[in-house]
């Protein structure tokens, strides 16, 4: 067979797969092999295979975003069973029950149910749906990182976690007109009128809100929400997908969207197995920009070495004032740390069901051996080496520039006009523009050793002959065509 039957045939056998939705079946397979963990994989999958295919679809978010209706369309629009966390809270309080109470000050005061409370109340309902073998959506759950494990504890694995978000300041508004509609502002004082001593009139002087009284609350509501969705993404980070919904002109353009999203066939030849990328970048290129392109359209995790160093500083333990101390001289941090953390990381249930794209690593020869020898479960399927002409590395450094106000960086595209790294196109207005000051790390003398400790890794690299290495050209093309050349390639290499 010569290379043109060869590639005829590989193209029949893809198209065949993906015509039979092969790639999609094993893909479902693999996650729930991996979060179930059965002692017997095989008799699993021979009872799994003969159920029904359904669907699990959890939607939450922000308030002020038309959860309900949205929800609501989209179980008419698929057919599917459908549960309302709102319409279970309100039947529970119904019920006059002991915990009838506690649900209704929760509610009064638009603050999140007990978990213990939430997770019960869903519980009885979720095992019903998994018997009954049906489709379905669940509204307004999970809400935090507790709700989140929950579904982990139990085996039971999402299609898609979908959070509706908005504005912070729409949503304190909506959370702040249903508490006023919840307390009585407080009343007109009359000074003729005597004041009242009775149990009663105490009472009612305690229902009483504020406007400001009110905001205080809406916001404190609100800082709550984004946390815990922050915690829920974070727990199902590959199974989430975020709908900024004042994006789209009403309700029915997001049920569109969601349509779309919830029935969408990943058509890739990398389907075979998840793609597993490493990135390695010079100094003073937007390493995460290109890495979430690539995420965006893979559906894989980014994992960046910095990041995973600044959660273990976070945990305030013996290693995190070592680590900081090494982050603060700019200096690289011992390999003992940052190999631990990495296999860690690559080994989780996110990253092995998706995929993912490390970033900042390797940084050291030690570094390179180590991912030569990595398990084959973890072991990179494609490396892709940006390089780049040390000037242009130094003429790039000498562009960016940060906002001390509040940290975020900026790229100077022309003279005295700067725009967003996170969000090229997003111009620095005249205030930021006069802030705006160097970054430590690229001063000359830090920037020089950040450059020579990439280089001999970059050398490294390119001089080996490995057919999943990329090499890739910086200094000719910029972070959106590295971006779609890294992405071309992995349907080759995975």
């Amino acid at each position: 067979m010569d290379r043109t039957e060869k590639l005829e045939y590989e193209k029949g056998i893809e198209q065949y797969f993906d015509e039979k939705k092969v790639y999609d079946l094993f893909e479902k397979l693999f996650k729930e092999l991996i979060v179930n963990r059965p002692e017997n994989p095989i008799d699993y999958l021979i009872t799994r295979l003969n159920r029904q295919d359904t669907k699990r679809i959890f939607i939450t978010g922000y308030p002020g975003t038309e959860r309900k209706s949205i929800c609501l369309a989209i179980t008419n629009s698929l057919g599917y069973s459908c549960l309302n966390m709102a319409h279970l809270i309100d039947r529970e309080i119904s019920k006059k029950l002991d915990d009838a109470p506690k649900l209704e000050k929760n509610y009064q005061e638009d603050r999140l149910v007990d978990d213990e409370i939430a997770i019960n109340l869903v519980k009885e309902q979720l095992i019903k749906y998994e018997e009954e073998n049906c489709s379905y959506i669940i509204e307004g759950f999970p809400r935090n990182r507790n709700q989140a494990i929950f579904l982990q504890n139990i085996g039971l694995l999402p299609d898609n976690i979908i959070v509706l978000t908005t504005t912070r300041e729409k949503a304190e508004q909506q959370i702040f007109e249903k508490l006023r509609e919840r307390f009585p502002a407080p009343p007109e004082k009359n000074e003729e009128q005597q004041p009242e001593h009775s149990e009663e009139s105490a009472s009612n002087q305690n229902n009483y809100k504020t406007d400001e009284q009110l905001k205080q609350m809406a916001k404190i509501s609100m800082e709550e929400t984004e946390m815990n969705i922050h915690a829920v993404e974070d727990v199902f980070s590959g199974f989430c997908c975020e709908i900024p919904v004042d994006k789209y002109g009403d309700v029915e353009d997001i049920v569109n969207e969601l349509n779309k999203l919830l029935n969408f066939k990943n058509k890739t030849n990398a389907a075979r197995r998840p793609p597993r990328i490493i990135l390695s970048t010079p100094p003073c290129m937007d390493k995460n920009g290109i890495a979430e392109k690539i995420c965006t359209e893979l559906k894989i995790i980014h994992v960046d070495i910095i990041d995973l160093l600044k959660k273990e500083i976070q945990k305030k333990n013996e290693n995190s004032k070592i680590i900081l101390s090494y982050l603060e001289k700019y200096e690289l941090v011992d390999d003992k740390f940052v190999l631990k953390l990495l296999e860690d990381r690559l080994f989780s249930s996110d990253c092995m069901i998706n995929g993912w794209i490390l970033t900042g690593f390797p940084r050291t020869n030690l570094q390179i051996n180590f991912m030569e020898k990595m398990s084959p479960e973890i072991k990179p399927s494609l490396i892709a080496v940006i390089d780049m002409e040390t000037k242009n590395i130094e003429d790039k450094a000498k562009k960016i520039k940060c906002d001390p106000k509040t940290g975020k960086y900026y790229l100077e595209i022309e003279k005295n006009k700067f725009e967003s790294i996170i969000n090229p196109g997003k111009e620095a207005t005249a205030d930021v523009i006069k802030r705006l000051i160097g970054r430590k790390q690229d001063e000359p003398e830090i920037l020089k050793k950040r450059i020579d400790e990439w280089r001999i890794v970059c050398d490294n690299l390119i001089q080996k002959e490995a057919k999943n290495i990329l090499k890739l050209n910086g200094d000719e093309k910029n972070e959106k065509i590295l971006s779609q050349l890294i992405i071309d390639a992995v349907g080759y290499n995975s």
